[in-house]
């Protein structure tokens, strides 16, 4: 055995989304600039991107996260992801600041206010707070703008990403487990009926209504995947999209899966929503590569 590298990381998840937090490794992307530290990671480092993100050690579901130093935030972090998924989540923000604060990799401030530096921009989020541990955590998208057919909506959120919206298909009967097969199917053929397409989407969702200002939604990536969380985004694309059509202040999003995350808007004419999320800490991490593993970059599992 020969160990070349070590990784060291923290374990999180919010609302099912899975986040791998490193806070050492030989990943160094170079750059005077956020954006160009970004794109060096995105291009480069696919050894140990794929170490990190793939079977045996993580799986499709695994979003990687960089921890950088900024003068300009408390934290600034620097996304990396399997392909064709999106490079930046809410979830991830919120998965990030947990682990820091819960293993002191950050200082609690006295209101609990933290700004967030990302190739997106900075982001300010509120944490609450027992003791040492992250019960919530608050973040505010910065619009919504919807478009497209009332049938078939399409939402961007933040001016970056697109979600396509659909209403659940007439031959399934509802979004329940019993029918994940037959949703997992439907979520694959049209994500790839849309990239065939060329057309640019973050996300397709699914949704069915369920009464008193609740949904029941499945989310797909591109690649077919379906997202083990109600999605962020998709609850603030959904509330948008409501609130574009009715007074809806206020939308609550079931997954298949029994989560939810409740969205409530913040400003009507940009359409900008809040979500409040709970992460968890997992776990620590140490992570080698060793170069005479057959196996050393993993493996996704279809």
């Amino acid at each position: 055995m020969e160990f070349s590298k070590l990784y060291s990381s923290i374990d999180a998840h919010t609302a099912g989304e899975a986040y791998r937090i490193v806070t050492r490794s030989p990943i160094l992307p170079a750059g005077k600039d956020l954006k160009t530290k970004a794109a060096a990671l995105a291009e480069g480092y696919r050894t140990e991107k794929n170490l990190l993100l793939n079977e045996p050690r993580g799986h499709r579901g695994m979003h990687g996260c960089v921890i950088t130093e900024s003068a300009d935030a408390d934290a600034r972090l620097l996304f990396f992801v399997h392909d064709r998924v999106s490079a930046f989540k809410y979830e991830g923000i919120m998965a990030a600041l947990a682990a820091l604060l819960e293993t002191g990799n950050l200082a609690r401030t006295e209101n609990d206010e933290y700004t967030v530096d990302t190739v997106t921009g900075i982001h300010r989020v509120k944490a609450d707070m027992s003791g040492d541990e992250v019960m919530s955590v608050t973040a505010v998208s910065r619009s919504a703008e919807v478009s497209g057919e009332p049938e078939r909506p399409s939402v961007c959120i933040d001016g970056e990403r697109n979600y396509l919206i659909y209403p659940l298909p007439a031959d399934i009967p509802a979004i329940k487990l019993e029918h994940l097969a037959a949703l997992s199917d439907w979520g694959a053929s049209k994500a790839r009926e849309l990239t065939d397409e060329g057309v640019s989407f973050s996300a397709v969702i699914v949704a069915e209504k369920l009464g008193d200002g609740r949904l029941r939604s499945v989310t797909f990536e591109p690649d077919g995947y379906i997202l083990r969380s109600p999605g962020i985004d998709s609850t603030l694309a959904l509330l948008a999209e409501q609130a574009k059509r009715t007074v809806a202040q206020k939308l609550e999003n079931e997954s298949i899966f029994g989560s939810s995350l409740t969205a409530e808007l913040t400003d009507e004419a940009s359409l900008a929503g809040k979500v409040t999320a709970e992460p968890f800490v997992t776990g620590t991490h140490d992570f080698v590569f060793d170069r005479e593993d057959p196996l050393e970059q993993g493996f996704v599992i279809a």
